[in-house]
């Protein structure tokens, strides 16, 4: 009998060897690793390089509202002339120039007649169109790449890629020289055409504004021309004119450097851009000092989710508080970009899972508060403060979540600059002033941060809950 008890409970040890292992599996479900989230594509949101091919095409306003400008011997106006072309020349690889003529219709113009623009005799045209150049400029395309006008408007213009810049590539640039002057209707139309046809394509508009002297008549104000004259060496008597630039961002800021570099530092700029910082702020910069050193929730892990320095890999140690993350980050505006209110900044936040539960994904994201304070560190640069708190006692055990957090500016805190504000004639008859320069400098800034939903920031960090 002993031998067939000992033989039974021989026989029965695999079985319950296994039956062992198995319960040990399924009661122990924490022991298995956690799969993380795929990482994210993170792209370098970068205006990129100037072109090494730049053919700028010139357009003057030729409406008799411009002759003032030339009138006087020396002027502001007449002293530009040339370098609206010789900064292109010597400023880009391979950069060359075409000149036009526009009032009712738009003219190409021989080197000859370029010459002349500083002449009284150039500027005959009673009505301005400037979108008769939009038109223009698809036309242009279309004779280019061989499409009929019935083509889609998304043929019309010509979208330079940030992403490359192949030497054999080329871009082109427009430059309207004008004195804007349209009433509300007008500014309204230049606006919605400006989306249409380049915002929405990829393309940046800019704006640079200059005052020159002036003697002779403002037309376009749906009465009688003002006479208006400028006080010799007064320069707050001064009209303004404006170059209005359409192309790459990277293009336009270009020039508008090399301008003032050559004697005009005392314009004023404003590029309308889904660019505002470079390089865009994230956790690239960031050391592991970073963490609250009060905090003991949560620690700096290494793992291979990803080997991308502008992401952070993090474990929850304990939950029993807000796990906190604070970091000090560079902030580099660009210059000439549109102006804003930086504090505060509107905040996205973005939390992943690996199983895509959307309960979970839902309190990971409610349970993530993120506040940023841009601010001047002991050497005078701007610094971007950044807390991240996390109220992890919401988030699931062994679990990995990922998150992508975005800083943004509001569409409210975008602000017109203070020499628009300055320049715009209001409801005042006054020469020295432009008509509705606040409406269009306002539209196009809302239209572009609409279109683009511009970030300052962007941070990415894997959490893992045990």
């Amino acid at each position: 009998m002993k031998q067939n008890y000992l033989g039974l409970n021989a026989s029965s040890l695999p079985l319950s060897i296994y039956l062992c292992f198995l319960i040990f599996l399924t009661g122990c479900g924490s022991c298995n690793p956690p799969i993380p989230p795929n990482p994210p594509v993170i792209s370098d949101l970068t205006p990129g390089p100037i072109s090494n091919r730049l053919v700028a095409r010139i357009y003057f306003d030729a409406s008799v509202s411009m002759q003032g400008f030339v009138v006087p011997n020396s002027t502001q106006y007449k002293n530009i002339l040339r370098p609206l072309e010789s900064v292109i020349t010597s400023g880009w690889k391979s950069g060359k120039t075409e000149f036009f003529s526009f009032g009712e219709n738009v003219q190409k113009i021989n080197r000859d007649k370029y010459l002349s623009v500083s002449s009284e005799d150039f500027y005959v045209e009673w009505r301005t169109y400037i979108q008769k150049i939009f038109e223009y400029e698809q036309q242009l395309v279309r004779d280019r790449i061989g499409i009929s006008n019935t083509s889609q408007d998304s043929l019309d213009v010509d979208t330079p890629s940030n992403d490359t810049n192949d030497s054999t590539e080329e871009n082109h640039m427009v430059v309207i020289v004008t004195d804007l002057f349209q009433d509300r209707r007008d500014v309204n139309l230049l606006v919605s055409q400006l989306k249409e046809k380049y915002i929405k394509n990829g393309l940046e508009v800019g704006l640079l504004g200059l005052r020159s002297e002036f003697d002779g008549k403002v037309y376009n104000l749906g009465t009688a021309p003002i006479l208006y004259r400028s006080t010799p060496g007064n320069p707050e008597t001064f009209r303004p004119f404006y170059l209005l630039v359409i192309g790459k961002h990277a293009d336009i800021a270009h020039y508008f450097d090399r301008l003032m570099a050559n004697g005009f530092s005392d314009a004023n700029t404003v590029i309308f851009s889904r660019y505002l910082v470079s390089p865009l702020v994230s956790f690239a910069d960031v050391e592991d000092s970073n963490i609250d050193p009060d905090n003991l929730n949560i620690k700096i892990i290494n793992s291979d989710y990803s080997q991308d320095t502008r992401l952070k890999q993090y474990e929850i140690v304990r939950s029993s508080d807000p796990a906190k993350i604070s970091a000090k980050l560079k902030y580099v505006p660009l210059p000439h970009v549109m102006f804003f209110d930086a504090d505060p900044f509107e905040v996205s936040i973005i939390a992943k899972c690996s199983d895509e539960n959307e309960t979970k994904i839902r309190k990971a994201q409610e349970c993530m508060e993120v506040t940023s304070k841009l601010k001047k560190n002991d050497n005078g640069n701007d610094e971007l403060n950044v807390n991240f708190s996390l109220d992890s006692q919401s988030l699931s055990d062994n679990t990995v979540y990922l998150y992508e957090v975005a800083l943004l500016p509001g569409i409210d805190s975008y602000r017109t600059p203070d020499w628009c504000s300055g320049w715009d004639m209001g409801t005042a008859r006054d020469g020295s002033r432009t008509l509705n320069l606040v409406n269009f400098v306002s539209g196009l800034t809302e239209t572009t941060a609409r279109e683009h939903n511009t970030e300052i920031a962007q941070f990415y960090f894997y959490i893992k809950k045990r």
